[in-house]
């Protein structure tokens, strides 16, 4: 079963889940609260960035190229609620930015 880590500022969570799991859900039904609001790649709030391996992920799709830009996606950034997992990933939530 794939590992997977989510670090949300100094906390890191770890857990396991069945291969072809959506990664969003699989999170937040855990009490990992990775930020969301429409679970369907329009809103781009589920961000999350790969640390490790994004070859475990599912391939990027045109919905999460369109909402993050090519900058972030270079970045290593994905939308979580459009994710699955097939193995072993390490992730970070970003932090939003106070002014």
């Amino acid at each position: 079963m794939p590992q997977v880590e989510v670090k949300i500022g100094a906390k890191a969570y770890q857990f396991e889940c069945e291969e072809g799991e959506n990664l969003l859900f699989e999170a937040i039904s855990r009490n990992i609260m990775i930020p969301f609001n429409c679970t369907s790649g329009r809103c781009g709030r589920c961000r999350v960035r790969v640390l490790e391996g994004a070859e475990n992920l599912s391939e990027l799709g045109d919905r999460e190229v369109l909402r993050l830009g090519d900058e972030q996606v270079e970045k290593g950034f994905r939308l979580s609620c459009q994710t699955y997992i097939h193995g072993d990933v390490r992730l970070e939530v970003p932090q939003p930015r106070l002014y």
